[in-house]
């Protein structure tokens, strides 16, 4: 006897459950130079460097795996997270408080 068998191509896509390092929003200060990609208009990418001292503002998750979108000088960059938190200080506004709490104490 001959059994018919469904095969499906579905996929399933979950997000992490584990917390990221890198947070949703939140600004990077560059210590320094790191690798971005930005894509124009008609979705063509290049692949840029953004200078030590620069402020990033992440904006989300970018089209590129592992990566975030961040917002320096009114564009947008692709920068994978490994790069965002080796070569940044950390996000700013915690470097601030911690800043604050010693000046006080």
């Amino acid at each position: 006897m001959t059994r018919i068998v469904a095969i499906s191509n579905a996929r399933s896509f979950v997000a992490p459950t584990e917390k990221s390092e890198v947070q949703a929003s939140g600004v990077y200060r560059l210590t320094e130079p790191v690798t971005a990609v930005h894509f124009d208009k008609d979705g063509q990418g290049r692949i840029v460097f953004l200078p030590k001292g620069a402020e990033l503002q992440v904006a989300g998750l970018s089209r590129l795996r592992e990566c975030f979108e961040v917002m320096w000088e009114n564009q947008l960059y692709s920068v994978f997270k490994v790069d965002l938190l080796r070569a940044s200080s950390g996000r700013i506004e915690r470097i601030r408080a911690l800043a604050v709490a010693r000046a006080c104490c």
